[in-house]
């Protein structure tokens, strides 16, 4: 905006009996403000001072009279009044949007009057208004006078605030602001000369910045002084406390130290000493303490491993006396163990959603809630809307049932006498149905068409090679000599079994067509594979895959079973053995004799050549008479048996053997041999077994033995060498079986091989020869072997007699002298009878009994667990 002005200097006289100076002037400025208030000119009278840069030393002026006191007064009150004027013009001009006008009038107000607070505060805010326009503002003045005057009166509000901010910090202490506030005061007023009078003159502000310097330079070495007091303080603080610290420390350690003594841990007594001995190794008192608990720690530990020798000797003495004590339960548990075993988890991994908890309690709702189905051609909704009422569980159904579903397809005709559950009545309403089916999301029971049946499959990991995986058989060996020449036995064709319970491909096609079977083909995402290694993952909704473990936990019902199998095989032998008998034999040579000697009864053993033996056990004869030179008669009577009597386990040895000799011309030698014996053996031999259903297992008893079955000749210079060839046979008892639990576990199908074999001992020797001088001999084993093979059911926990031989022998033997043996009584001494009579049954006993480990399981209370 542009300013024309118009001025008009009127100069009124001071009266003659003033002495004041300088001379006032009024000078009249006439502003246009506005365009509205063109051709409405203000006169603003303003009293202009003469600007000096020093003070005018005046000589003490005269009292005035009163005359010329009211009129300074009056003076003074216009400018005041004029001041206040431009103040209200200002403001005016404020509200009309004039900033650069209302400068000029603050302005002009602050040079009536300096200490308008109106004037300064409105400049400062038309400066703030303007921001940076506010120095173009003040150049587009046209008049220089007035261009001057803002730029003054700008100037001074500038010092002014800066020699009122010094002061401020003066009184807050803050020296160095002081200092730069009285600095920039300074240079405000080199800058502006002209307006360095009152409070801001150039002496005064040069003085208090000599005292604002001297109290910061004084203020900045108390700082440093009382910063040096402050630091040695808190240094001679911050050593106090370390050692009190420290102090502190050291009593804690030693009382734990004390602590841990009293309390019997003097390792830990001895760990806290020494934690004290390292920070004061003089510690007297943490010396004698760690010496003491060293050496009570060697005692206690001493008395210690007595007493842990001492209980574990004990231990060891008791468990040897319980292996004395069999175990006749087929399956004991560890309790100690199975508290452990008890708290383990499944390896599955688990199926469960976020919603699985009201899922199941729908699911729940609907199995509890049972009904006799009323619906009679009642519509879809209507059947909704009663089941809804009846479990208190929402219903819905869905727009496509409704859409793309006949009338015929969603009336429901279904009406039972019986009561069902409202979960078997909705699966009885989808089977009859070819396309309605049902589900439960979001907790909502919803009616929908096959084809929604999709989404929302989870995933789950399965174990299942259990299963898939067959159990080992372990079939028992044939035992039988290896003929030479001879034909073998025939080999047993036994099966294999591929599997535990079905194979992992029929395992696939059991699920897809017994759980959900349209599921698999309407969702491509749909999935089961089963892995090499026994997994089976399997992508489906969380309903197949519950209905996938429960199939999962039935088929392993039967793999968890095992069979305890007794057997025994018990043979009772019954033996009796007589054998009486008198031959005459053993006599020997006569004695030659010679008259002055006495008879020599058994004749001279230089001639004797026929005596093989002692009397009694020879091949001499029984009877001799000498008749001179007509001869002797010489007899022996000697009964001898054809073949053995009894066995070679049970023979006829022993008895009483009686021998009287006859000397005189007929010398005799009568010996009597009787011996009677009796035998009962009953021998039993019970293996027992434990076997898993549908395996094949077996339990050998058995005895071998090496023998030469051949040689090899090496043949050499002029030699031979024989190479034994040695073999083994083999005797005892082996049982073989493979049982098969019934379905409802309670008969058992029993397949059984069951071997008996005995050797003969001694074993037969034969010697040959190799075509040289030399000879070898061979070894005949001769083994019994008795076997069976069969299959039978038997009863959970029943006994059953599975077969059995008898063998009864019976020998008798006589053997005497024709015609004399005849004669009663006579025939005594001329006879020799033997009986025997053997009788032995074999007996092949079996029971067998289910073992379910599930059933045998300690229950929380035999544990001490609580429920």
């Amino acid at each position: 905006m542009r300013f024309r002005n118009r001025s008009a200097m009127l100069q009124i006289p001071a009266p003659a009996s003033s002495l004041l100076a300088p001379v006032a002037i009024l000078t009249l400025i006439a502003s246009c403000q506005s365009p509205q208030q063109e051709g409405a000119n203000a006169l603003v009278a303003a009293a202009v001072l003469p600007e000096v840069t020093q003070p005018i030393k005046t000589e003490p002026a005269p009292v005035q009279d009163d005359e010329a006191m009211d009129r300074v007064a009056r003076r003074r009150q216009a400018r005041l009044s004029m001041a206040q004027d431009l103040v209200n013009q200002a403001v005016a001009e404020i509200d009309q949007a004039d900033l650069d006008a209302a400068a000029l009038s603050y302005s002009q107000a602050l040079q009536l009057d300096p200490s308008n607070a109106g004037a300064v505060e409105g400049l400062r805010r038309v400066q703030a208004l303007l921001g940076d326009k506010f120095s173009e503002s003040i150049d587009a003045f046209d008049n220089a006078g007035e261009r001057i005057l803002v730029q003054r009166q700008m100037a001074r509000l500038e010092a002014s605030e800066h020699a009122r901010k010094g002061d401020s910090a003066m009184q807050a202490a803050d020296y160095g602001g002081a200092v730069e506030h009285y600095r920039m005061a300074l240079a405000v007023l080199a800058w502006t000369p002209a307006i360095a009078r009152g409070n801001l003159d150039r002496s005064l502000l040069e003085g208090r910045l000599e005292g604002a310097q001297k109290a910061r330079a004084d203020a900045e070495v108390n700082s440093a002084r009382l910063a040096r007091e402050a630091a040695e303080a808190a240094t001679a603080q911050a050593e106090d406390e370390e050692v009190a610290r420290r102090e502190m420390q050291l009593e804690h350690w030693y009382e734990q130290a004390n602590q841990a003594f009293l309390a019997n841990k003097y390792r830990d007594a001895e760990k806290w000493c020494q934690l004290v001995l390292q920070r004061e190794p003089d510690n007297k008192s943490a010396q004698d303490l760690s010496r003491a608990a060293r050496e009570l720690r060697h005692v206690t530990t001493d008395e210690r491993n007595r007493k842990h020798y001492r209980e574990q000797w004990l231990k060891t003495m008791d468990e040897l006396g319980m292996m004395d004590v069999p175990q006749i339960d087929p399956l004991v548990f560890d309790m100690d163990r199975w508290r452990e075993v008890a708290n383990r988890r499944p390896i599955s991994a688990n199926v469960g959603t976020a919603g699985d908890a009201e899922r199941s309690a729908i699911m729940n709702r609907l199995d509890d809630v049972r009904f006799a189905p009323p619906f009679d051609e009642d519509p879809l909704e209507s059947v909704a809307s009663y089941l809804q009422d009846l479990t208190g569980v929402n219903f819905h159904v869905s727009a496509r049932v409704r859409d793309e579903l006949g009338e015929d397809e969603t009336t429901i005709n279904l009406s039972l006498r019986t009561e069902r559950s409202v979960r078997k009545v909705l699966d009885l309403i989808s089977e009859t149905s070819e396309s309605l089916r049902w589900t439960v999301k979001d907790g909502v029971v919803r009616f929908i068409v096959a084809d929604e049946l999709t989404g929302g499959q989870v995933q789950a990991n399965y174990k299942v090679h259990d299963l898939i995986n067959p159990i080992p058989d372990f079939p028992g060996r044939d035992i039988n000599v290896s003929p030479s020449g001879g034909l073998f036995p025939p080999d047993e064709d036994l099966p294999e079994r591929e599997t535990n319970v079905l194979a992992s491909d029929l395992l696939e096609d059991l699920i897809r067509n017994t759980i959900d079977p349209e599921s698999w083909d309407l969702d491509a995402n749909n999935s089961i594979r089963i892995t090499d290694t026994g997994a089976m993952v399997v992508n489906q909704t969380p309903e197949v895959q519950a209905q996938i473990a429960s199939l999962l936990e039935d088929l392993r019902e039967a793999t968890g079973i095992m069979v305890d199998i007794q057997a025994q095989f018990m043979k009772v032998e019954d033996n009796f053995l007589e054998d009486i008998g008198v031959d005459f034999t053993g006599l020997g040579q006569p004695g030659l004799g010679t008259n002055g000697n006495d008879m020599n009864d058994f004749g001279d053993p230089s001639i004797s050549s026929d005596l093989a033996g002692s009397p009694g056990s020879d091949n001499t004869v029984g009877a001799f008479f000498d008749e001179g030179e007509d001869g002797a008669l010489r007899a022996r009577v000697e009964h001898l048996y054809g073949s053995q009597l009894g066995t070679d386990d049970f023979r006829g040895s022993g008895g009483v053997s009686f021998q009287w000799t006859f000397l005189n011309d007929l010398e005799l030698e009568v010996i009597l041999r009787a011996v009677q014996k009796s035998e009962r053996v009953e021998l039993v031999t019970a293996p027992r077994i434990l076997v898993h259903n549908a395996a094949r297992a077996n339990l050998s008893v058995l005895n071998q033995v090496a023998y030469v079955a051949d040689f090899d000749v090496e043949i050499a210079q002029a030699a031979s060498i024989a190479d034994p060839i040695v073999q083994v046979i083999q005797d005892g008892v082996v049982l073989d079986v493979r049982p098969v639990v019934s379905a409802d576990r309670r008969f058992i199908n029993l397949e059984l091989r069951p071997t008996i074999a005995h050797l003969t001992r001694p074993i037969e020797q034969r010697a040959t020869t190799l075509g040289s001088s030399n000879s070898v001999t061979i070894e005949l084993p001769e083994v019994e072997i008795q076997r069976v093979r069969t299959s039978v059911p038997i009863p959970d926990g029943a006994t059953v007699m599975l077969g059995g031989n008898k063998i009864s022998r019976k020998q008798d033997m006589q053997s005497g002298v024709p015609i004399l043996n005849k004669i009663p009584f006579l025939s005594f001494l001329f006879e020799r009878k033997g009986h025997f009579v053997s009788n032995e049954k074999l007996l092949i006993l079996l029971k067998a009994k289910v073992i379910i480990p599930r059933e045998l399981e300690p229950t929380a209370a035999e544990l001490g667990l609580t429920q």
